[in-house]
C-alpha cells in the first residue's frame, strides 16, 4: 500500500491496483494510456475508447452523472478514480475501496488528468515517458513545418448531431495545436472565462454557430472534425445539409480545397487521442495531400 494524497485528504490505496473503476470519462483514457484497462467505466467513454483501440471486453457500464454503486459493491474494485464532483458520496465510495478524486486545470486539463491518474495508480514514470514523446513528436512536427516553411492560420470546426461548433483554445485540440505552435484565427483563441460569458451569443466554445457565422470557421486550412460516437447517428445529413450551403462554398478555404476532415479522436483527452492528432498534423501540415471531404 502507498499514500496518495488528493482534494479529500490522503489515501492509502494498493501499490499496483488491478482492479480500477473509473467514474469520471476524462481519466478513462489516461488509465487505458497508462497499462490499466479498467473494470468499470462510463459506457459512452468505453465506446469512444474501443474506437481507438480497438473492441474492449469485461467492462461495466457504471453511468457518468450519478455512478450506480451497487453495480461497484458488486466488482469488487481496488481502486476507485473519480472527480471532485464526487465529495457527496465519497464516504459511501470509500467504504466500497480505496477512491482518489482529482480536479483539473482549465489551462491544460488532459495534462492535468493523466498525472493525477498516474499518481493513483503509481506510474508517475510510466506518464513522464508518455509526455516525453508528445514534445518530441511536436518537435519534430516543428521542424517538418519550419523545413516546409509552412506559417499558415489552421481552423478547427467539430460537426456535430446539434450543430458546428468551434472549439476554445483550452480545447483538447486546442492545446495540441498551442504546444505544436500553430496558428488559430483570432476567435478560435479565447480563453475559458471568456468563451463562457460569450455563450449566450453563440458564437464561441461549445455552442453551435448559425449558417450566418460560418465566416470564422474560414483560414487557410480547416479540420472539419466528426462525431462517430452513437450519439450523432444522423451526422451524414448534417453534413450534406452543410456542405450544399451556398455560404459553405464562399469560405475561402473551401474554394482553395483545404478542407480536411479527422476523427472525432481530435476531442479526446489522453495520450493516445493527442498522438493521433499529431499523426494528422504529419500527414496534413508537411505532405501535400488531397482534401478528405467533400467541397
Amino acid at each position: 500500500m502507498r499514500v496518495v494524497k488528493h482534494v479529500m485528504g490522503e489515501t492509502m490505496v494498493p501499490a499496483h491496483p488491478q482492479r480500477v473503476a473509473v467514474l469520471m470519462p476524462a481519466l478513462v483514457e489516461p488509465t487505458f494510456a497508462l497499462g490499466v484497462k479498467p473494470i468499470a467505466a462510463p459506457k459512452n467513454t468505453v465506446s469512444d475508447l474501443q474506437q481507438l483501440v480497438g473492441k474492449l471486453k469485461d467492462i461495466e457500464d457504471i453511468n457518468f452523472e450519478s455512478p450506480n454503486l451497487e453495480k461497484l459493491l458488486r466488482i469488487k474494485p481496488d481502486l476507485i478514480l473519480g472527480f471532485s464532483s464526487h465529495q457527496d458520496i465519497y464516504n459511501m465510495l470509500s467504504h466500497i475501496a480505496p477512491t482518489v478524486l482529482g480536479t483539473f486545470d482549465r489551462n491544460a486539463p488532459w495534462k492535468g488528468f493523466l498525472a493525477f491518474t498516474a499518481d493513483a495508480l503509481g506510474k508517475t514514470n510510466l506518464a513522464q515517458q508518455l509526455m516525453a514523446n508528445y514534445y518530441t513528436r511536436l518537435a519534430q512536427l516543428k521542424a517538418s513545418m519550419s523545413q516546409h516553411r509552412l506559417t499558415t492560420v489552421v481552423s478547427i470546426a467539430e460537426l456535430r448531431s446539434d450543430g458546428l461548433f468551434l472549439p476554445e483554445a483550452a480545447s483538447f485540440e486546442g492545446e495540441v495545436f498551442r504546444d505544436a505552435g500553430i496558428q488559430r484565427p483570432p476567435n478560435q483563441l479565447l480563453s475559458f472565462e471568456k468563451s463562457v460569458r460569450l455563450r449566450l451569443g453563440g458564437r464561441y466554445a461549445f455552442l453551435p454557430i448559425s449558417e450566418e457565422l460560418l465566416h470564422e470557421v474560414d483560414g487557410d486550412i480547416l479540420f472539419l472534425v466528426k462525431d462517430w460516437s452513437a450519439a450523432s447517428p444522423n451526422l451524414d445529413l448534417i453534413q450534406q445539409h452543410l456542405l450544399a450551403s451556398p455560404l459553405w462554398h464562399k469560405l475561402k478555404v473551401v474554394q482553395r480545397s483545404k478542407v480536411y476532415e479527422v476523427g472525432s479522436y481530435w476531442r479526446g483527452m489522453g495520450p493516445i487521442s493527442a498522438n493521433l492528432i499529431i499523426d494528422d498534423l504529419f500527414r496534413y501540415l508537411t505532405k501535400p495531400v488531397k482534401p478528405t471531404t467533400t467541397q
